[in-house]
């Protein structure tokens, strides 16, 4: 080769070569394989393994280790390292000086895989290649250096993230219901038990885990083994609490040994019982999430149910993050604030629809739906016992007679109109199976009379008769075009309700008037409602839908929609909700329902009211009661001079 003083630029022409390569020529010219010397410096860095390189200084266990302390905080990720353009300085002839090369390294860590989309941590860095022409081997002049600037190899190096503000849910006027207030967490921590660095005895870690989990009355048997079961050190949560909340003072939890209060935010409603299996709970994440998830730490709060789950993406934001070389900030990334969630939940009347249900002694719900744009307004749940079930979005129950509704538009499509008249017998016999109508069932209505009244005083002979004239697959087709579908679009899981397409005989007989095996959720027969009033098909939803939602078509008409309003019609002027008459406001369409369950001594009813006024539909149900009329239409009649005070 022609050897010069003057210094030669060469650019690497591949940077993916295996570390397994030597740095070696096969060569007399050092030009020819300083760029396979190179990539193969720059695998090692990558890779952590110096074995297959020569040395002119420095060794492969040294600068192996310096790359293992670095790489430690970030797991399994390792850098993309890339030789830049590189120097050659080669001496005259006569120089004792050895040929040496300075190649410039470009360090890229990709952050994806720990939490952080979009970025990448950059540096370079420089290392010098000297040329042995004996053995025609490039060494490399190793020091930590070359792996990362300022670098000794031994420096506690750290890789922490911050996260972002969690996202506000926001209710139908565009205000926070759902947003980070101060809460106090409280458990037992252990380490303050400990003595002379010993774990704390058994005894003494159950006398406090029971004496904590019956002040903040919780289950005490799993809180004990909780404690019991938690590292030597560990504190161990027993509730989140506001700290609003003044049930439990600070005086309380120092009385007991080693319990602890920790001051903190949470993403929470107004209060415990506001909606909280529809907008969710967040808790700590779990060891699932954390290995779904590399942007989580222990001791983050994700959401575990509900919106606050559905929409963890857009609430939790992104994280930020920082590395850090002893204490000093090499890199970070700031979090971004998580974005907020629009509902159309109006908080006053959730509260009167959660009072009104709270009130009762038995299960029940409330749905209220907004039938211009099928916004569910108010979802409220009660279970006697005090415990969370979603009775009203995910629970399904024979719907009785006011399934009538859903039969009608079915009967009215084989050619029946509101004014036609119909045969109301006081009994009938569909397949040996006898038919009945109600208790008390008034005489008057027995024989020919109108459609319409046949459906105001809840005849279900009438209804019984009609199945050989509609089949149970226009049942079901009535029934999806009404809302009752098996997709939902609410922004978190629910059920419409179960309406089969192959009853027959007896069985679709009881179909037709809400007994035998159709099903609703309360949210079922409130979306159905609320499709009458609208005049089309509503699709219900309690996250607002981006702009890109498609509406499906309608599957009923506007004609069809006023058929069954004026079937619903007399409802209140002469039949079971008379005292809904003098209710102010724009006229009410209703329907009552009563559905059998249970058997023989163990019998009981189910208890329904679904009405509409205005641009307000509302679903009522109580798994226990007399007649929807008597037992439900008190609790409508409330709700309806409520919800016209608060819209």
């Amino acid at each position: 080769m022609s050897v010069s003083s003057r210094s030669r630029l060469m650019v690497p022409s591949a940077v993916g070569v295996a570390a397994v390569l030597m740095l070696t020529s096969c060569s007399a010219d050092p030009a020819d394989s300083v760029d396979e010397a190179a990539g193969a410096l720059a695998e090692a860095i990558s890779s952590g393994d110096f074995s297959a390189l020569s040395f002119a200084s420095g060794d492969p266990e040294t600068m192996a280790a310096a790359v293992e302390n670095l790489h430690a905080p970030f797991g399994e990720l390792t850098p993309e390292v890339t030789p830049g353009e590189i120097e050659l300085d080669v001496p005259p002839e006569d120089s004792p000086r050895p040929v040496t090369a300075t190649v410039p390294l470009e360090h890229s860590w990709e952050l994806e895989d720990v939490g952080i989309d979009g970025e990448a941590w950059t540096y370079e860095t420089t290392a010098e290649l000297v040329y042995d022409e004996e053995s025609e081997v490039w060494a490399l002049e190793a020091e930590p250096e070359i792996i990362l600037p300022d670098y000794t190899g031994g420096e506690t190096v750290s890789l922490g993230t911050t996260p972002a503000d969690r996202g506000r849910i926001m209710d139908d006027a565009g205000q926070a219901m759902v947003y980070n207030r101060d809460v106090v967490r409280l458990g037992i921590d252990k380490s303050q038990l400990a003595q002379d660095g010993e774990p704390a005895d058994e005894d003494t870690l159950r006398a406090s885990a029971e004496a904590l989990a019956e002040l903040v009355e919780i289950p005490v048997d799993p809180y004990v083994e909780s404690v019991l079961g938690g590292g030597d050190l560990a504190f161990v949560e027993a509730i989140t609490l506001r700290s609003s909340d003044g049930d439990v003072t600070a005086t309380d939890v120092e009385a007991i040994s080693g319990a602890l209060a920790i001051e903190d935010q949470m993403s929470l409603a107004d209060s415990r019982d506001f909606a909280p299996l529809l907008l969710g709970r967040v808790g700590p994440v779990t060891a699932e999430s954390l290995e779904e998830d590399p942007s989580l730490s222990v001791g983050d709060t994700i959401g575990t149910s509900g919106i606050q789950a559905s929409y963890e993406d857009t609430l939790r934001g992104t994280p930020g993050m920082a590395i850090q070389m002893n204490g000093e900030t090499l890199y970070s990334v700031d979090p971004e604030d998580g974005g907020d969630v629009e509902t159309t939940m109006v908080p006053r009347l959730q509260n009167l629809a959660q009072e009104i249900v709270d009130d009762q002694d038995t299960t029940g719900a409330i749905v209220a739906i907004r039938p211009s744009d099928g916004g569910i307004l108010a979802a409220a749940s009660h279970v006697p016992d005090g415990g969370f079930v979603e009775i009203a979005t995910q629970s399904t129950y024979a719907p009785g007679s006011t399934f009538k509704v859903v039969s009608s538009l079915a009967m009215l499509r084989d050619g029946l109109t509101p004014d036609t008249d119909v045969t109301c017998s006081n009994r009938t016999t569909v397949h040996g199976q006898s038919f009945g109508n109600y208790s008390g069932f008034p005489s008057e209505y027995i024989g020919e009379i109108p459609f319409r009244d046949a459906v105001a005083v809840s005849c279900n002979t009438v209804f019984a008769d009609a199945y050989d004239d509609v089949s149970s697959e226009e049942v079901h087709q009535a029934a999806v075009d009404l809302g009752i579908t098996e997709e939902t679009n609410l922004g978190v899981p629910a059920r419409m309700g179960s309406v089969p397409q192959d009853s027959e005989l007896n069985l679709h007989a009881s179909n037709l008037f809400g007994q035998g095996v159709v099903e609703s959720s309360t949210l079922g027969m409130a979306t159905v409602t609320a499709s009458i009033a609208a005049g089309s098909t509503v699709h219900p939803h309690l996250v607002v839908p981006g702009e890109d939602v498609e509406t499906p078509e309608s599957g009923i008409s506007e004609a069809e929609a006023e058929d069954l309003r004026t079937l619903m019609t007399d409802t209140v002027n002469f039949g079971s909700l008379e005292s809904l008459v003098d209710v102010p406001g724009e006229p009410i369409y209703a329907k009552t329902g009563t559905a059998e369950a249970g058997d023989g001594d163990d019998s009981y009813a189910h208890t329904w009211v679904i009405a509409m006024q205005g641009d307000l539909a509302v679903a009522i149900f109580l798994e226990e009661g007399e007649f929807g009329g008597s037992t439900n239409g008190p609790l409508l009649q409330e709700f309806l001079e409520g919800a016209s005070a608060i819209l």
